[in-house]
């Protein structure tokens, strides 16, 4: 079977698919189309695509359905949603059931081909993780890297490989997870460590994010910081915690990211993803650790409660 070599792009509206489709063929994409999850899913059976665009609110079958159906028969393609002022409980919904990521379509010419291309490095990620022998019963890894964001794949995979030899999770899970380290990294780095404001990408197109990130990589004390990762994992579940050097933040003063209201708020996508990819999520007082906690689910459909917590 060839390699996937398109992007599905699901939308009952022909406007909306356009739009999409015009910004994907601007970067070299090649698209197919379908107006709803039946149709996704024939088109899906006949040609495997990289990874799926798709709306929510469709007839004969919705977002939430799709992501459903796929996370069912091939965890490992990633989907990604998109999102409209109303929709935001069954977005919440299909992020927990699946999805890989979302983006809002008032934000799509400035948001959809970042998103694509993190899911896109962070898939890859996970796939380079070798198949070994699953003969493991734990694994502990600690981690010190410095501020260079093009590290982030190759830490990914690190990451995965404990999963990988306890068996812990599917495909899918596997991918979702990644989605949450890459988010907690790229925190841990650029708004921990060398104090960039997300709020700069909002502005000149993001040009002083961009130069901000490249200043503050070359100059102290910012340059000497580094992230610590640490990785505690069991046949039962596996456990994250990252550190930066930083100042650490109020983590008291954030949304709740776990409020589907801010699927469309810009800002805190990032924590919540992680919020959405996990099943415990927390902050120490100084604001500069998370810790993120997966649990393995049994066979019934329960979380594995073995934990000594």
């Amino acid at each position: 079977m060839p390699d996937p070599s398109h992007i599905l792009v699901v939308d009952d509206s022909p406007t909306q698919l356009r739009q999409i489709q015009f910004l994907l063929e601007k970067e070299g994409f090649v698209v197919q189309s379908a107006m709803d999850g039946i149709q996704a899913i024939a088109s899906i059976e006949e040609t495997m695509p990289l990874l799926v665009v798709t709306d929510l609110q469709m007839p004969e079958m919705n977002g939430l359905e799709l992501v459903a159906s796929l996370k069912e028969s091939m965890p490992s393609l990633p989907v990604i949603l998109t999102t409209s002022q109303g929709s935001e409980e069954i977005a919440s919904q299909a992020l927990k059931a699946g999805a890989a990521s979302y983006v809002p379509k008032r934000e799509l010419n400035d948001t959809l081909i970042p998103v694509l291309q993190q899911v896109m490095a962070v898939n890859k990620a996970t796939k380079a993780v070798p198949q070994v022998a699953q003969n493991a019963v734990e694994s502990n890894i600690t981690l010190e890297v410095a501020n260079d964001e093009s590290q982030i794949p190759d830490i990914i995979s690190r990451l995965e490989l404990p999963m990988v030899e306890l068996d812990l999770f599917d495909e899918g899970e596997r991918m979702q997870i990644a989605m949450a380290l890459d988010e907690a990294l790229l925190n841990a780095m650029i708004h921990g460590n060398l104090e960039v404001s997300s709020e700069l990408r909002q502005s000149d197109n993001g040009t002083p994010y961009v130069n901000m990130i490249a200043e503050r990589k070359e100059r102290a004390p910012y340059r000497d910081r580094k992230v610590t990762i640490k990785l505690e994992a069991t046949s039962e579940e596996i456990i994250f915690i990252i550190r930066d050097d930083g100042p650490g933040f109020d983590a008291a003063a954030l949304r709740d990211p776990t409020d589907p209201e801010n699927i469309e708020r810009a800002g805190g996508r990032g924590l919540l993803l992680i919020n959405a990819f996990m099943d415990e999520v927390s902050h120490n007082e100084v604001g500069n650790e998370i810790r993120m906690r997966k649990r393995k689910v049994t066979g019934n459909g329960e979380e594995s409660n073995d934990s000594d917590e």
